[in-house]
């Protein structure tokens, strides 16, 4: 299986109580990991100087100078940049889910300007500053910093991208159920009544925003996880099928190759 990293798997210094990690990337712990990868965390990375690629669930992205990347829990992802990279990493636990802006939700990359970047590097600075002052008034200066940067970011990503919005808090916590009962086969109303809403509101909400239905969203989902293992993993087909939640792996095989035009078979064969 993909190995799936906590916060102290990767900051090893860290307490391991401690929900966030603020700090400049040359200077945080580099331990040996297999790549690639995932966390269960989420995980900003703004690279002020440096070159390189950074793949995200199968897509390549460019690391350049001031390009900022949110990496989100269960994503896989593995990146090689240049010698001489800098920049700033901000790691958040499952405790900022609710105070996460939904605007960043669907946004992989932003590339701030050098307004917005010259604004930033003092404020990171001065939380990386009370991260290593560690005193009784720190961790509510970083808490309440970390709410600042989010919403600053916030802002900057709306003017500055054509992204659509997900705007319903109630639509992220829809997504963060579907990825923790993705072995499971769970029906829209019992979804909708874990989200203490209707079905019919679920699916007004999901036609709105995304333009799909709960089931093609709980499909796409289950999809891009079965796309996960296959690529990265050894799991037999059968096996993937039912970690994503199909009882009957030839049933499995269709959706897939109605999804993504490759049987399971092929698709893992072009990794």
């Amino acid at each position: 299986m993909l190995t799936e990293y906590s916060i102290s798997d990767i900051i090893t210094s860290m307490p391991k109580e401690k929900r966030y990690y603020v700090g400049t990337f040359e200077e945080t712990d580099n331990p040996k990991v297999d790549w690639p990868h995932r966390h269960n965390y989420y995980s900003f990375v703004w690279f002020t100087k440096g070159s390189g690629n950074n793949v995200i669930d199968f897509e390549d992205y460019e690391i350049k100078n001031n390009r900022l990347f949110l990496m989100q829990p269960k994503q896989v992802h593995n990146w090689s940049y240049s010698k001489g990279t800098n920049g700033f990493i901000i790691i958040l636990d499952s405790f900022f889910e609710n105070i996460l802006p939904v605007e960043l939700i669907n946004i992989t990359c932003i590339d701030l300007n050098k307004t917005t970047s010259n604004f930033f590097i003092p404020f990171l600075n001065n939380l990386i500053q009370e991260w290593k002052n560690n005193d009784e008034l720190s961790e509510k200066i970083i808490m309440n910093g970390i709410r600042f940067l989010l919403y600053q970011l916030s802002r900057f990503s709306t003017k500055s991208t054509n992204i659509k919005s997900i705007k319903s808090k109630t639509l992220v916590q829809f997504s963060k159920l579907i990825s923790n009962d993705i072995s499971k086969n769970i029906s829209v109303e019992q979804y909708a009544n874990n989200l203490h809403i209707t079905a019919e509101k679920l699916s007004e909400l999901c036609k709105k925003y995304y333009e799909q239905s709960p089931k093609q969203i709980i499909l796409n989902t289950k999809i891009t996880e079965a796309k996960r293992l296959l690529y990265f993993t050894n799991l037999s087909i059968k096996e993937i099928a039912y970690a994503t939640g199909f009882e009957d792996s030839s049933y499995f095989s269709r959706v897939f190759k109605q999804k993504t035009k490759y049987s399971p078979s092929k698709f893992k064969s072009t990794r």
